[in-house]
């Protein structure tokens, strides 16, 4: 079974080699590495060419965003299953043999999504285990993308991420592959680690809201409780971090991670 993985680097060098460094410690014999660069000004490319199977799938062009990225690397991709990982994300060991022995024991399945490990990158930094649900849907993005795996047929019948959100595209995604009945199994393994930052540290995006609306998974009262939840939360993280420092709010946030099962 041949596994394509595509990593979206745009100035990515103090990242991307403990990337490459767990895709290779995979030892996956057949393996498709493509790296989808926005034209880093950095040392990027030169990281890459220490290791020749990502070299050889290194692309470098500007792009509209992430989400173009990532639909280029699915043009070239020829697995017949397609990882997405981010350029500051690593594999935990064995995880495409497990994910692999899913798709072999299950071949209608399309797509596999496991756990993600979320770690905030400072001494004795904050980190949690986030399951994958497709039960909570109508909350947010609670199948945990990057460690989701998805059969080449799937993109062919249900079509790539929607460029029109700049944050939101997975969610987006996700929801079209249930809508069309999509064949999925949720595991417990932790696949994947990912540094804290980014949309994960917000329950409330515009993105988020437009594609519920859309998909009717929510009402107005509900999108402003969450609203107005996630400012307080925002708000509150500035003030502990003005006054009282790194590691106050880090100590903070690992209270708010720990009544927290899905993103």
């Amino acid at each position: 079974m041949k596994i394509s993985v595509i990593i979206p680097t745009f100035n990515s060098a103090k990242t991307i080699k403990d990337t490459l460094e767990s895709i290779i410690s995979q030892n996956w014999p057949d393996l498709q590495i493509i790296v989808q660069d926005g034209v880093s000004i950095d040392s990027t490319k030169t990281i890459v060419e220490n290791y020749p199977a990502a070299m050889s799938g290194w692309k470098s062009e500007t792009d509209k965003g992430i989400y173009e990225a990532m639909n280029k690397g699915i043009s070239r991709a020829n697995g017949e299953i397609i990882a997405i990982l981010n350029s500051d994300d690593t594999w935990l060991p064995g995880t495409l043999e497990r994910v692999a022995s899913a798709f072999f024991r299950n071949p209608d399945v399309g797509i596999v999504s496991g756990s993600i490990e979320v770690w905030e990158d400072s001494q004795n930094g904050a980190i949690v285990v986030l399951k994958s649900s497709l039960l909570h849907l109508h909350k947010g993005l609670t199948v945990q993308h990057p460690a989701t795996f998805v059969r080449r047929s799937v993109y062919d019948s249900v079509g790539l991420f929607n460029t029109f959100y700049r944050i939101g595209a997975d969610y987006d995604f996700i929801l079209r592959c249930l809508k069309a009945n999509v064949p999925w199994i949720i595991l417990d393994d932790v696949f994947t680690r990912m540094r804290a930052g980014g949309k994960g540290g917000s329950t409330f995006t515009l993105n988020d809201w437009q594609i519920r609306r859309s998909y009717k998974l929510s009402s107005f009262i509900y999108e402003a409780v969450i609203c107005a939840n996630s400012f307080v939360r925002h708000f509150a993280r500035q003030v502990i971090l003005k006054i009282f420092g790194k590691k106050t709010l880090s100590t903070f946030r690992s209270y708010l991670w720990r009544k927290r099962i899905y993103r």
